[in-house]
């Protein structure tokens, strides 16, 4: 296996389940594609030296036959950055269309409509490799879910496909070697999907309410010079809080706050602020490491910003978060990168900055993604032929989303079309290039990888030391179970 240092890291939010605010692809206007006040900024943004690197796959045909993916039911953003039947207008849907038109032509192959499963429920794809039908070519479902499914010998070791090669950017190595145990790579992550595009976590901010509040402050170099820390968001949020009304009581419809968050976000802080939960060993195993004294610090800092420092409008739905910072009246909001384009009609400008650092000291910034992404793998049971196939194209899909979609969501959609400066680009990539993982986050079952979520945000508790014994032993038993179960799988086709 051959190992790089990642272009993008990787993935999570404490929801199994999709609901209505996750995201689907933006459903522009029919005169969208008349008017296609996108296509200069994509001409102008695409990089020929990333997108003219080659994929180095053969030549090769499938007499035109259907390439099928199995993904999840629940919501259309699974199936949308997958298959789309017809050309739309809008420059994200149409990336994925001429993607798939690309592969076909290439491979005499038929991109399939997906076939879907119940979210949470891989039965479909259990059922199919027990009764050895090769009914999917591949699977790209909840990357959780994918994970138990791989540690009960569901799933190709993909090191044993040829055709994978996960020193191309289109796939995220660094997550990849997060989930990955003793160097066999069962559940692997890339662009072949718009979910990981989307999903990765940031930090938004109101551009007027900044210029207005701290007309000193450049918050740009202020990330650039390595201050943006959770210090700073707390200094700067504890100054745009104002009781508006002077009531005693902060609205969230009424009044000023400095910050704003889902509690399901709060997990993406452990990433952020660089406290792993597991280590590997010389055989890259995985073991437990996060029991430090960072950690205590982690838990009473975002304890502080929570619960006592300046209000905070924390909320499930979103809907009061989102409409304090629309109306300019939010600072700071830790959203997924897919909020640019629901705030597309927002007549605020914004701004978008990677989560902070937890200090100074810290040398980068990193996050995470929410658990809506999905992961990709390759059903076992296949023949020598069928393996080739299904990694072939899937290598295929993740090439082409690299050089044929990236540019439309990252170029156009995510930044010339949405943000609203020039520098949030280049703060976009920050934020992806610091996506990170850890093999907890798919095997420890929502448990220590989500302790700024349990016992913090929905606990409204800061007891570290309490939390870990209460939990550790079961959750270290549940790590070796799960390594267990993978070094002794069969890694043959």
């Amino acid at each position: 296996m051959k190992k790089r240092t990642a272009l993008f890291l990787a993935l999570l939010m404490l929801l199994t389940a999709c609901s209505s605010a996750n995201p689907e692809t933006p459903d522009e206007s029919g005169n969208a594609a008349a008017e296609n006040p996108t296509a200069a900024a994509e001409e102008e943004t695409a990089a020929p030296e990333e997108t003219e690197i080659a994929d180095e796959l053969p030549e090769i045909g499938f007499d035109g036959s259907d390439y099928v993916i199995l993904t999840r039911n629940c919501c259309a953003s699974h199936t949308n950055g997958i298959y789309i039947e017809e050309l739309t207008g809008d420059v994200v849907n149409d990336a994925v269309y001429d993607r798939n038109i690309a592969l076909e032509e290439r491979f005499n192959i038929h991109i399939a409509q997906p076939q879907l499963g119940n979210d949470g429920d891989p039965t479909m794809l259990t059922a199919s490799v027990t009764a050895g039908d090769n009914a999917y070519d591949s699977v790209i479902y909840h990357y959780r879910h994918l994970g138990s499914t791989a540690a009960g010998g569901y799933l190709v070791d993909t090191t044993q496909a040829t055709y994978i090669d996960y020193e191309k950017p289109w796939w995220y190595q660094g997550v990849n070697d997060a989930y990955s145990v003793g160097g066999h790579y069962y559940v692997i992550t890339g662009m072949y999907d718009l979910d990981n595009y989307y999903d990765t976590v940031c930090t938004y901010f109101n551009t007027n309410m900044m210029n207005e509040l701290y007309p000193e402050e450049d918050i740009y170099a202020i990330v650039k010079e390595g201050r943006w820390t959770a210090d700073m968001l707390e200094t700067l949020a504890e100054g745009a809080t104002l009781d508006v009304d002077g009531n005693g009581v902060m609205d969230h419809a009424v009044d000023r706050f400095g910050y704003g968050q889902d509690n399901g976000f709060s997990f993406v802080y452990q990433f952020a602020w660089d406290q792993p939960i597991t280590s590997r060993d010389d055989a890259g195993i995985p073991t437990h490491c996060i029991n430090t004294e960072k950690q205590v610090e982690i838990v009473n800092k975002l304890y502080h910003t929570l619960f006592e420092a300046s209000p905070v409008i924390k909320n499930e739905d979103g809907a009061a978060r989102s409409a304090a910072f629309k109306e300019g009246r939010c600072l700071f909001m830790v959203d997924r990168l897919f909020a640019s384009v629901q705030l597309r009609d927002m007549e605020q400008d914004f701004g978008i900055i990677p989560m902070t650092k937890f200090d100074e000291a810290q040398t980068n910034y990193y996050s995470h993604a929410t658990a809506h992404t999905s992961a990709a793998g390759i059903p076992k049971g296949k023949t020598q032929e069928q393996m080739e196939k299904s990694a072939i194209i899937l290598e295929a899909m993740a090439a082409g989303g690299f050089k044929t979609i990236r540019p439309a969501v990252y170029d156009v959609a995510l930044k010339s079309k949405y943000a609203r400066d020039d520098t949030t680009y280049e703060m976009i990539d920050l934020v992806i290039e610091g996506r990170t993982a850890d093999f907890a986050d798919v095997f420890d079952n929502w448990g220590l990888s989500y302790t700024l979520d349990i016992l913090v945000a929905r606990s409204q508790k800061n007891d570290w030391a309490s939390h870990h014994k209460t939990n550790q032993k079961a959750q270290a038993k549940l790590i070796e179970k799960t390594v267990k179960q993978f070094m002794e799988l069969d890694v043959a086709p």
